[in-house]
C-alpha cells in the first residue's frame, strides 16, 4: 500500500474516534448546568452543524473504504450474528415506532457508526486499534483540560452539581465516563511502552485527575474496580493448575464481599453521598419496567421512547421529573427494542467476553487485556447509566471493533512479533 495513503488512513481513524467522543461539540458552552435553569431540551449551536458535517464525511469515507476492501470485511462481519441481528432491529424499528422518522434517522446513523467499528476491526489489529484509541482519547483529555481552564463558567457545573467538572460535555457523568475509558486505555499502553513513556503517564495522570474532579462516584468506583482487576486478568496466563484454585479463591472472596456489601447497603451508599434508591434511579426503573410490559417484545422504536408525546410521558408523571434516559443501559434498550433487542445485545456481550478471556489467557502484554477490561467496563457502567447502542458513540464503536477483532487472525508485524502462533491459531478458530 502507498505509504502516504497508509499514513493518511491512520490519521483518519484517529480523527473519527476523536469526533465520536463528542468532545468537539462543546455542549457545556451552550447548555446550562443541570438545576441552574428550568429543565429543557438540548440547545443546538453552530458547532453542532460542523460536527454533523464531520460525521457525514466519516460515514462516507468509511463506506468507501469498506467497498474498496470488501473481501477483507466480509469475514469479520459474518462472525457476530447477534450484533447484526441487533442492528437489523435498530434499522427496521421505524416500522413499529411511535416516531418513525426519528427511529429511521438515528437507526441509520447507528448503522454507519457500527460500520466504522467493522472497518477498524477489518483493517487494524487490536494492538494498533488501542494505540489509535489512546491517541484520540489522549487528545480529548488534554482538550477537556484546556477547555475547562479557558471556560470555567461552562466547564464546571454551577447547578445541583456545583463545583463538579463537566469539561466540554453537557453533564458531568458523560464527561466522567470518557475519562474512565481514557484512563484505562492509556494505562494499558503506559505499562507496556518505553517510547514517549513520560508523555503517556502524564496523560494518564490528567485523565485520573479529571475523573476525580468530575465528582462522579460511580465512575471512580468502576475505574478503581477495573484497575484492581488488571492483575487478576493477567493471572489468566498462568497454567491451569494455578489458575483454577486461584479463581475459585477469587470467587469465594468476591461472594463474601458481595454478601457484606448487600448487608451494609444503606451505610455504604450513605458514605458515598447517595440514598438507598441510588438517587432515585430505582423509582425510574420501576416506572420504565411497567411501560416495557406494554410492548415487551419489540419496544417503542429506536430513540422513540423518550420523545415528547412518547411512552416516557407516564414515566415523567410518575417520578415528577423529566429525564431522557432510564439510567440503565439494558432498560433503555428494552423500551426501545424490547426483550428481543435486549437478548441480542446480551448474547453479543457474553460471547465477546468469553473470547476476550481466551485472548487474555494467551497474550503476553498488558495491551492484550484491553478487550476483557473494556467488555467488563461496559456492563458495569450500564447498571446506573445508559451506554449501550448509540449513534456516533465512542463506547459503541469500541465495543463493535473489539467484538469483531477478537474473531480475526491477528496481523503479525514488527510490533507484534512477540505474539505466539498458538494464539493466532486459536483466535482464528473462534
Amino acid at each position: 500500500m502507498n505509504p502516504l495513503l497508509k499514513f493518511l488512513e491512520k490519521r483518519f481513524a484517529v480523527f473519527a474516534l476523536l469526533v465520536f467522543t463528542d468532545a468537539f461539540l462543546c455542549a457545556s458552552y451552550y447548555n446550562p448546568s443541570e438545576g441552574s435553569a428550568p429543565a429543557g431540551e438540548y440547545i443546538t449551536s453552530p458547532v453542532d452543524r460542523i460536527v454533523l458535517l464531520m460525521q457525514l464525511a466519516i460515514y462516507g469515507i468509511t463506506i468507501l473504504l469498506i467497498i474498496l476492501r470488501f473481501k477483507s470485511v466480509v469475514r469479520p462481519a459474518m462472525k457476530d450474528p447477534f450484533l447484526w441481528a441487533l442492528m437489523a432491529m435498530v434499522v427496521t424499528s421505524f416500522i413499529w415506532s411511535d416516531f418513525p422518522d426519528i427511529s429511521q434517522k438515528y437507526g441509520f446513523r447507528t448503522l454507519y457508526t457500527t460500520l466504522f467499528g467493522l472497518y477498524l476491526a477489518s483493517r487494524y489489529s487490536l494492538k494498533e486499534q488501542l494505540r489509535m484509541v489512546v491517541w484520540a482519547l489522549g487528545i480529548a483529555v488534554v482538550f477537556s483540560l484546556l477547555y475547562t481552564l479557558a471556560f470555567p463558567g461552562s466547564g464546571i457545573e454551577n447547578g445541583i452539581h456545583a463545583g463538579a467538572w463537566r469539561g466540554p460535555f453537557m453533564q458531568k457523568n458523560g464527561f466522567a465516563r470518557l475519562m474512565v475509558v481514557s484512563a484505562l486505555a492509556v494505562l494499558l499502553v503506559a505499562l507496556n511502552t518505553r517510547r514517549y513513556r513520560y508523555l503517556v503517564w502524564t496523560v494518564f495522570g490528567i485523565a485520573v485527575a479529571l475523573l476525580v474532579l468530575s465528582s462522579s462516584k460511580t465512575a471512580l468506583v468502576i475505574f478503581l474496580d477495573l484497575v484492581v482487576l488488571l492483575p487478576f486478568y493477567r493471572a489468566l496466563r498462568w497454567s491451569n493448575n494455578l489458575a483454577v484454585p486461584f479463581f475459585i479463591t477469587l470467587i469465594l472472596l468476591g461472594g463474601s464481599t458481595a454478601t457484606w456489601f448487600m448487608d451494609n447497603w444503606d451505610n455504604v451508599l450513605l458514605g458515598l453521598g447517595k440514598d438507598s434508591t441510588l438517587s432515585g434511579r430505582t423509582d425510574i426503573w420501576d416506572a420504565v419496567i411497567e411501560k416495557m410490559w406494554e410492548r415487551p417484545w419489540l419496544g417503542y422504536g429506536y430513540q422513540a421512547f423518550w420523545q415528547e408525546g412518547g411512552g416516557a410521558e407516564l414515566v415523567w408523571l410518575s417520578i415528577r421529573y423529566k429525564i431522557s434516559q432510564a439510567h440503565n443501559g439494558l432498560l433503555d434498550l428494552g423500551v426501545q427494542l424490547g426483550f428481543l433487542g435486549m437478548l441480542f445485545f446480551v448474547l453479543s456481550v457474553v460471547f465477546t467476553y468469553i473470547r476476550a478471556i481466551k485472548w487474555a489467557s494467551l497474550g503476553k502484554s498488558w495491551e492484550d487485556l484491553w478487550p476483557i477490561i473494556y467488555v467488563t467496563f461496559l456492563p458495569l457502567y450500564n447498571y446506573t447509566e445508559s451506554t449501550t447502542v448509540g449513534p456516533n458513540s465512542i463506547t459503541w464503536v469500541l465495543f463493535v471493533a473489539i467484538s469483531l477483532s477478537l474473531k480475526l487472525l491477528p496481523v503479525v508485524n514488527s510490533e507484534e512479533e512477540s505474539e505466539s502462533l498458538s494464539k493466532e491459531r486459536l483466535v482464528e478458530q473462534l
